[in-house]
């Protein structure tokens, strides 16, 4: 058997050896065409298009963040806006004279207190508006002068008057119901939080000859509210 030596079998093949290589590197460039240029031929090809392909193919994936269908806006002066100062307009004087220059708070007063020595039913709507109107002193004095007029707003007003936030407002109202003799609004009064305003009630509702709904308010409370009530009604009565 004659053996072939290395050189001259690698001889033989060499040309086929070329012939593959460029085969191999002739389908490797017709497959980068294939991969890079686009298929919209209306499009310009530029060399850095093939730079950026082989960047997005062997360029690292950034972890994914998890999203929420619902993001919270950021808290602060950007979402509350602006502040605006609202000034309140005082329209009641007009209601006695059109042509009325603007009133001092102090001769508001004295006319609110003047209403109240009236004590019609026109005047009650008077002081109603005023009420609405007005601000923290002013209203308790227009609420204090309602309580002395004859009209059906009254009660309301009271009513409205006692379901303020402000205690000198539900102290008026209170106060008011007194001296009328309303024996519900004063009821609902006596349960109240602030220790002035539930003794007022509770001497109101003495004279309005009620002592009884006073005892049945206070059965089984020990508060300081009710011993206070307890302490000071004998005195005032």
């Amino acid at each position: 058997m004659q053996l072939v030596p290395p050189l001259l079998a690698f001889d033989a093949f060499g040309e086929f050896w070329v012939i593959g290589v460029l085969v191999l590197v002739i389908g490797l460039g017709l497959i980068a065409v294939a991969l890079f240029i686009p298929s919209d031929y209306s499009v310009p090809f530029y060399p850095q298009r093939l730079a950026q392909r082989f960047a997005q193919l062997f360029a690292r994936r950034a972890p994914a963040t998890p999203t929420s269908p619902f993001t919270p806006a950021p808290i602060g002066d950007e979402t509350t806006g602006p502040v605006v100062a609202v000034a309140r307009r005082i329209t009641w004087p007009a209601l006695i004279d059109a042509n009325i220059d603007a009133l001092a708070p102090a001769e508001r007063r004295r006319v609110l207190e003047g209403f109240g020595i009236v004590g019609d039913a026109w005047s009650a709507s008077v002081l109603a508006k005023a009420f609405d109107e007005e601000d923290d002193e002013l209203r308790v004095t227009a609420i204090e002068s309602l309580a002395q007029c004859e009209s059906p707003l009254v009660l309301p007003m009271l009513e409205r008057a006692y379901a303020s936030f402000a205690v000198p407002e539900r102290y008026a109202a209170t106060d008011g119901a007194s001296r009328r003799g309303e024996v519900a609004l004063l009821e609902r009064a006596l349960r109240d939080t602030d220790g002035t305003v539930a003794l007022a009630a509770a001497y109101g509702l003495h004279r309005a000859h009620r002592d009884d709904l006073i005892d049945r308010a206070l059965t089984d409370r020990q508060d300081a509210r009710a011993n206070e009530i307890r302490r000071v009604l004998p005195m005032l009565a």
